[in-house]
């Protein structure tokens, strides 16, 4: 379960309501939420991730905070407190070009440099915090071009981030405008396979004719996405980094906390009585 966006309610005093809302709507489904990803995707959203993680932790939950900015103290101590609780926790870096440019063109402006993320990836790897790089998203026409992708895995395996997942991209209205902005960067025969790839015209991307204003999203066919997401693995694991093994798309084996017979984390509670009903007042 992902969960993002929340500073509005952290400032009005409502998170942890909220937070209760949103787990007890899977729940109430018969599901349970052994382990929630908490998306970072501006320094703003610190303080309710901060809160979230241990709020979370106390309750048995598992803990992935993916982050595609450089960590405030704050959260990252609250990683450290949680991991000391036994709850199981796993910081996600999202790095998806070495260029700063094109990092922020595919996740968005307030996204901070790879090589800025995977330094803190050092100093979090002391603090014996397991560490992913989620490598995406991912494009042919960028990373499939010379030095669209090789550069990028090679600061991923300089800064020992040994855990990677490559994430195939979706092309969204945004991303396309800000790669038109940034086409510098790229080559012209990236941008013609990009558009090939995802079906936009050319003229598009090389600035010619204006991006269209609706939102839209454009996909891969699944036979393309997944012969891409292979070939780039398969560059990831002949340098001996590691993939999920598990076939989730995602280092599950990493969130590990204290274990009972059921396989969930010790504490696990359930949020269908209390803490549901927290932040209503009674009249």
């Amino acid at each position: 379960m992902a969960i993002w966006g929340l500073a509005d309610h952290f400032e009005r005093g409502q998170l942890e309501p909220m937070l209760s809302e949103l787990l007890a709507e899977r729940e109430s489904r018969g599901s349970r939420v052994p382990v929630v990803s908490l998306l970072m995707r501006s320094r703003e959203d610190a303080s309710w991730i901060a809160h979230a993680i241990g709020w979370l932790a106390v309750r048995g939950r598992r803990v992935v905070v993916r982050t595609r900015v450089v960590m405030p103290k704050r959260v990252v101590a609250a990683l450290t407190e949680a991991q000391d609780l036994g709850a199981g926790v796993v910081v996600e870096l999202e790095v998806a070009h070495h260029k700063p440019e094109v990092q922020r063109a595919l996740l968005g402006e307030q996204a901070d440099p790879a090589v800025a993320l995977l330094l803190q990836a050092q100093h979090i790897e002391t603090l014996e915090l397991p560490i992913v790089a989620r490598i995406g998203p991912v494009m042919p026409g960028i990373h499939d071009q010379p030095n669209g992708f090789m550069p990028l895995v090679r600061n991923v395996e300089a800064a020992d981030v040994r855990n990677v997942v490559v994430v195939v991209g979706q092309l969204h209205t945004q991303q396309l405008r800000n790669l038109v902005s940034c086409q510098r960067e790229l080559t012209i025969a990236g941008l013609l396979e990009l558009g090939r790839a995802y079906a936009v015209d050319a003229m598009i991307l090389l600035g010619s004719v204006p991006v269209p204003a609706e939102a839209s999203v454009y996909k891969l066919r699944s036979r393309r996405a997944q012969v891409f997401a292979h070939a780039l693995e398969r560059i990831v694991a002949e340098l001996g980094l590691e993939l999920p093994s598990c076939g989730c798309r995602s280092h599950c084996e990493l969130v590990v906390s204290r274990p009972t017979a059921n396989g969930y984390a010790a504490g696990y509670e359930s949020v269908m009585g209390r803490d549901l009903f927290a932040g209503i007042e009674l009249r």
